[in-house]
């Protein structure tokens, strides 16, 4: 599995992991969420996503999407066109927004543009497109002020972890690994490892942050994100989306982000776009 995983999400270059060791050195293991004791329940977030949701249906009245909470889903999940959401899921306050622009204004929303198409592939994803996919979503977190140093670090840990399960390491030398050596908290930890070696070994984990990465260096060539809602594609299509788009055989996304109305989401581009890396992003977190 952990092979067939790797075929499918990529090796982790040296370079990705450079990166993580050195957010993970550059943020304090004491770094907490802000509004840590004001949380959200799985309910509270599902009628927050449903919200969100309808505001899109007022611009697409045929949208069809739906928000579930489930006892058999850990954390939130989207599949087609709706939301699963763990019913015993927690958020703190101010992760909240992020969350919502992450699952419903990326994940749903381009499957729902994608649905439009007359390239249905553009629905269910090009082949690669998972990396995109998740940096698009990761950025979101940033244009909206919730990408914070807690999240980041996270992320990093996470390709460290899928750096440690290729290596060879066991599920016990990967836990010290990020408790003992890194300083994540046991449970985080321990849901982190979990995560990196279930069926085996999952690769997957470590395209959050190197997707993130991918998106900057699009963003900072002069790429705009409008195209992205467009569908669930891989970086080596956005040229042949282009085309398609010049020739009339796709359509304009009908559904855009909300958080590209937002004039801090603006600012936060326009800084982008002069060129940041992962490591800028840690020092322009919020919290």
């Amino acid at each position: 599995a952990l092979h067939t995983s790797m075929l499918l999400f990529g090796e982790l270059s040296e370079k990705l992991v450079a990166s993580a060791r050195s957010i993970v050195a550059r943020i304090p293991p004491g770094a907490r969420e802000v509004g840590k004791g004001r949380v959200l329940d799985a309910a509270a977030f599902a009628e927050r996503a449903r919200t969100e949701i309808e505001s899109y249906r007022s611009q697409l009245p045929e949208l069809r999407a739906t928000v579930e909470v489930r006892g058999d889903v850990e954390g939130l999940m989207v599949t087609r066109n709706t939301l699963l959401v763990g019913s015993g899921l927690k958020v703190p306050s101010s992760r909240v927004e992020a969350l919502v622009q992450h699952e419903v204004g990326t994940h749903l929303l381009t499957w729902l543009n994608g649905s439009v198409q007359p390239l249905q592939l553009l629905r269910c994803g090009t082949a690669g497109y998972d990396e995109l996919q998740e940096g698009l979503a990761v950025l979101a977190e940033h244009l909206v002020g919730g990408l914070s140093r807690p999240r980041l670090r996270l992320l990093a840990g996470r390709v460290l972890a899928a750096d440690a399960r290729i290596r060879g390491a066991d599920f016990l030398e990967n836990y010290r690994l990020l408790h003992e050596t890194h300083g994540f908290a046991a449970r985080t930890a321990f849901m982190t490892v979990m995560r990196v070696h279930r069926g085996g070994g999952l690769a997957k984990d470590a395209i959050y942050l190197r997707g993130l990465t991918q998106a900057l260096e699009y963003v900072g060539a002069g790429g705009k994100v409008t195209p992205l809602a467009l569908g669930k594609i891989a970086p080596e299509h956005i040229p042949l989306v282009h085309e398609l788009q010049a020739r009339g055989i796709l359509r304009p996304p009908p559904l855009l982000p909300h958080y590209l109305r937002r004039p801090e989401a603006a600012e936060r581009i326009a800084r982008l776009k002069r060129g940041m890396t992962v490591l800028d992003l840690v020092d322009e977190a919020p919290f």
